[in-house]
C-alpha cells in the first residue's frame, strides 16, 4: 500500500496493517472446508489490498469490521463460497468471544447479557419482511402479554391482564414456553411445543397421521406416538405372510420426516416413540438406536408396567403379544427385557422407561379421566407430558431464582405468580391456532397446561443448599406443592369464571364442589430456551458445567461462565482468567481444584458430581406434587455398568417417577463434555432366549448359542 495505515481494532486500539494477517485468516478458512493450494489465497489476499487501498489512498484509519467485509465480498465474488461461509463464521466465533453486544444489531432495553441477545435475536424477536430486526426484548414480552391478554372478553380485562403478564415475563418472575414467544402475533399463531397423536394399526391411518403431524413440525412442535397398536415385522398382511414392516420401520419412516422440517425459531422437530413391553417386537425396538446417529430425531423409550417390573424383579415369565390378533408369540423371561433396555441404555442413551401405571392412577395425580377415556399411552417429545391422541403440551415456566429472600424462599410471592402464569397459559390455549381440527378440539376439551420452572440449581447455590442433600429434596416438594394449591385454587375460580374444561363430566372431578378449568397443571421440562433468556440454570437440573465453551446454531461457539461462581471466587478474592480457564479444562467441575474452598465446592457441584441415586430422589421430590411428569436427565459416569441403568430404572420405578432419562457419559461420540477417565467399557448382556452370554460384533449382539442377533429381529 502506498502509505501506512492504521487499524482500529474492535476494542479500540490501533496496530499498524498487516497485509499477511489477511493471508492467513483467508488461507485457515480455505484448510477448513478442505483447500489444499495456499497460492489461491496469496492471490484472494492480493485482491483485498487492492481494494482497500484503492478505497483508502492516503492512509486513512480502517476498522477491522470492514477488512472482514471486504474479505467476504471478495471470497464470494470469486466463487469461494464455502471458505467465505467459515470464514464468517469466524469472524462471527471471534465476536462471541469478545461478548460483543454492539455487534448484534439490537437495541437492549432491559440490560440483558450477550449469549441472550444472541439467542433472542436468532430465535425470537420478530423481523421485517427483509429478516431485519424490528423488535427489542421489551418489545417481544409487549407483545407477546397484548396478544394473551386479547382472549379476554372485556376491555378492562384485557388491559388489566396485558399489564400483569407484562410484569411476570419483563421482571422474569415467568414467562410461557418458547412457541409463544416466537409465534404470538402471528394470524396463525400455532402456541403448543409438543403433541401426541393416535396411532392405528392401518397403512392409510398410518399416513394420514405422517402427514398431520409433519404439518405441526412444520409450524412448530414435536410429536410423541405410542406404536404397540402395529403389528410386528414380518406379521401377516391381508391373509399374506412376511409383510408387515413393524414399529420400527414406521419409526424410521416418521424420523425421516422430520429431519426435512425446520420449526419457525429454527428448531429442528423431534418425536419420542414409545413401545409397550408386551409388544411382540420389543427386541427389536430397544436395539433400534445402537448405530450411533440412527434415529437422530427420535428419543424412544419403552412403556413399563407395575406388572412388568413385578414380573423382572420376581424372575417371572413374560408374554410377548402380536397386538393385531392379542396372540401370544412369544414367552421371554421379563428380567431379559428389562436386562436389554439397560445394557442399550448403556450403550446409546436409549431407550427411557415411561411408567404407565404411574401415568395412569386415576386421581389427579395421574390421569383424573382414566376411568371413563381410558388410559395414556405416550407423552410429548421429552416425556414431561402425558397426554391423549391430539393434545398438546403448553408450557410455561417460574424463575425460582426471583423467589429468594435473603436466605429463604418467598412461598407468598410464588404463590402470586403461579396464579397469574395458570390464567396466562390458559389464555395460550385459548389464542392458539393448529393446521389439524382434531388437535383442536383435543387441546380445548382438556385445557391441559405445563407449569414448571427455571433456575433450581441456582436457587439452591444462593441459598447455600447442597443440590444432594436431604434439605434440598424437602424443599423442591415443598416450593411443589406450593405451585401446584396456587394452581389448583386458581384454575378453580377461571373455572367459575370462563367454565371448566368440556370433558369435566368424564373426570375425578365430575361431583366435586370445585372444577378445575385444566385438567393437568404443573410440569418440569427441560426449559433450555428459557432457561436461556433467564439467564439461569435449566429446569430442576444440576449444574451442568460451571464454565464452558458450546456449540450452538450452525457451529458458533458461546463461552458461558456461570456468573453467580464468578462472584462468589471473587468475594474469596481468588478469582482470575487462569482459574476459568482450570474449570473450563477440568470440563465444568470444580471437585479437584485444590485453590477452590471446601464449602464452595459442596454448593457447587456440576451434574457429573452428583450420584445417580441422587439425581432421582430429586426427580421424585418434584414429582410427588406434579400432575404431569417430570423431564431430567440421570446422569452416569462412563464407569457405570448396565447393572446401575436397571438399578436406576427400578428406584425410579420405586419413587413413583412417571419416566427416566438416563446418560452414561461417553455414550456419544460428538458430546461436547467428558468426564472421568478414558477406560476400556467392557459389559455382559444375556441373550433373551437362551440367556447365553452375546458377543459384540461392531454395533450388533449376536448369540453364538441360538443365533439370536439385536441387528436382525
Amino acid at each position: 500500500m502506498k502509505k501506512t495505515k492504521q487499524v482500529i481494532k474492535a476494542n479500540g486500539n490501533f496496530q499498524e496493517f498487516d497485509t499477511e494477517k489477511i493471508y492467513k485468516s483467508i488461507w485457515l478458512a480455505a484448510q477448513n472446508v478442505g483447500g489444499k493450494d495456499d497460492k489461491t489465497a496469496v492471490l484472494l489476499k492480493n485482491e483485498v489490498v487492492a481494494v482497500l487501498t484503492e478505497k483508502y489512498p492516503n492512509g486513512e484509519y480502517i476498522k477491522t469490521s470492514e477488512i472482514g467485509e471486504i474479505v467476504e465480498k471478495v471470497l464470494i465474488e470469486h466463487g469461494h463460497a464455502k471458505t467465505a461461509k467459515e470464514f464468517i463464521r469466524f469472524r462471527e466465533n471471534k465476536k462471541h468471544y469478545r461478548q460483543d453486544k454492539e455487534s448484534l444489531g439490537i437495541k437492549d432495553d432491559i440490560g440483558l447479557g450477550y449469549n441472550t441477545l444472541y439467542i433472542l435475536k436468532e430465535r425470537y424477536l420478530k423481523r421485517d419482511e427483509k429478516g431485519k430486526i424490528i423488535e427489542t426484548p421489551k418489545g417481544m414480552f409487549k407483545r407477546v402479554a397484548k396478544f394473551l391478554a386479547s382472549v379476554e372478553k372485556t376491555k378492562a380485562l384485557r388491559d388489566k391482564w396485558y399489564e400483569k403478564f407484562y410484569d411476570v415475563m419483563v421482571k422474569f418472575e415467568f414467562q410461557p414456553g418458547t412457541r409463544p414467544l416466537a409465534n404470538a402475533g402471528k394470524k396463525e399463531a400455532q402456541l403448543g411445543n409438543c403433541f401426541v397423536w393416535p396411532l392405528n394399526d392401518d397403512i392409510n391411518h398410518i399416513f394420514k397421521i405422517l402427514h398431520e403431524s409433519t404439518l405441526i413440525k412444520k409450524h412448530g412442535g414435536g410429536c410423541g406416538y405410542n406404536f404397540s397398536n402395529l403389528r410386528p415385522e414380518g406379521d401377516a398382511v391381508g391373509g399374506i405372510p412376511d409383510l408387515a414392516a413393524g414399529p420400527v420401520k414406521i419409526i424410521e419412516m416418521f424420523d425421516l420426516m422430520t429431519s426435512l422440517f425446520r420449526q419457525e425459531g429454527k428448531y429442528e422437530s423431534g418425536n419420542m416413540a414409545v413401545l409397550n413391553a408386551n409388544h411382540a417386537d420389543i427386541f427389536n425396538f430397544i436395539s433400534a438406536k445402537q448405530t450411533d446417529g440412527h434415529l437422530s430425531k427420535t428419543n424412544i423409550s419403552v412403556g413399563i408396567t407395575d406388572e412388568f417390573m413385578n414380573a423382572a424383579l420376581e424372575g417371572k415369565d413374560w408374554k410377548l403379544i402380536n397386538p393385531r390378533n392379542g396372540e401370544v408369540v412369544n414367552v421371554v423371561k421379563a428380567k431379559s427385557v428389562l436386562e436389554l433396555m439397560a445394557a442399550m441404555a448403556w450403550q446409546t442413551g436409549d431407550p427411557g422407561i415411561l411408567n404407565l401405571s404411574a401415568i395412569n392412577k386415576g386421581n389427579q395425580f395421574g390421569n383424573p379421566l382414566l376411568k371413563k377415556c381410558g388410559p395414556i399411552m405416550s407423552t410429548n417429545v421429552c416425556g414431561e407430558i402425558p397426554q391423549y391422541p391430539y393434545e398438546s403440551c403448553n408450557l410455561g415456566y417460574v424463575n425460582f431464582t426471583k423467589f429468594i429472600k435473603g436466605k429463604s424462599f418467598d412461598f407468598a410471592h410464588l404463590k402470586e405468580v403461579v396464579a397469574i402464569a395458570v390464567r396466562l397459559m390458559d389464555n395460550v390455549i385459548s389464542a392458539s391456532w393448529f393446521p389439524v381440527p382434531e388437535v383442536t378440539k383435543s387441546v380445548q376439551d382438556h385445557r391441559r397446561i405445563g407449569i414448571g420452572c427455571v433456575g433450581w440449581a441456582e436457587t439452591l447455590a444462593r441459598l447455600e443448599i447442597p443440590y444432594d442433600s436431604e434439605e434440598a429434596y424437602e424443599l423442591a416438594e415443598k416450593v411443589t406443592r406450593a405451585m401446584y394449591q396456587s394452581a389448583f385454587v386458581t384454575s378453580a375460580k377461571l373455572a367459575k369464571e370462563k367454565g371448566p374444561f368440556p370433558l369435566i363430566s368424564d373426570s375425578i372431578w365430575a361431583n366435586k364442589k370445585d372444577k378445575p378449568r385444566n385438567v393437568a397443571l404443573l410440569t418440569f421440562p427441560p426449559s433450555s430456551g428459557n432457561a436461556v433468556i433467564a439467564e439461569t440454570t435449566f429446569g430442576i437440573e444440576p449444574y451442568f458445567a460451571l464454565a464452558y465453551e458450546q456449540n450452538v446454531l450452525g457451529g458458533m461457539r458461546l463461552r458461558t461462565i456461570i456468573p453467580y461462581f464468578v462472584e462468589k471466587l471473587k468475594e474469596r478474592g481468588i478469582y482470575s482468567e487462569e482459574l476459568v480457564q482450570k474449570v473450563i479444562d477440568n470440563h465444568g467441575s470444580i471437585q479437584a481444584l485444590s485453590e477452590i474452598p471446601a464449602d464452595l465446592k459442596k454448593i457447587f457441584k456440576v451434574a457429573h458430581d452428583i450420584r445417580w441415586r441422587d439425581h432421582i430422589k430429586m426427580q421424585a421430590a418434584f414429582q410427588k406434587w406434579t400432575d404431569n411428569a417430570i423431564t431430567k436427565t440421570i446422569n452416569m459416569p462412563s464407569s457405570a455398568t448396565p447393572n446401575d441403568i436397571e438399578e436406576a430404572y427400578t428406584l425410579a420405578w420405586k419413587l413413583g417417577c412417571k419416566g427416566l432419562t438416563v446418560y452414561r457419559d461417553r455414550t456419544k461420540k460428538d458430546q461436547v463434555f467428558e468426564f472421568g477417565k478414558s477406560e476400556n467399557d467392557v459389559i455382559s448382556v444375556k441373550c433373551p432366549n437362551c440367556e447365553a452370554l452375546l458377543t459384540k460384533e461392531r454395533k450388533c449382539y449376536k448369540c453364538k448359542k441360538c443365533g439370536y442377533s439385536t441387528c436382525e429381529i
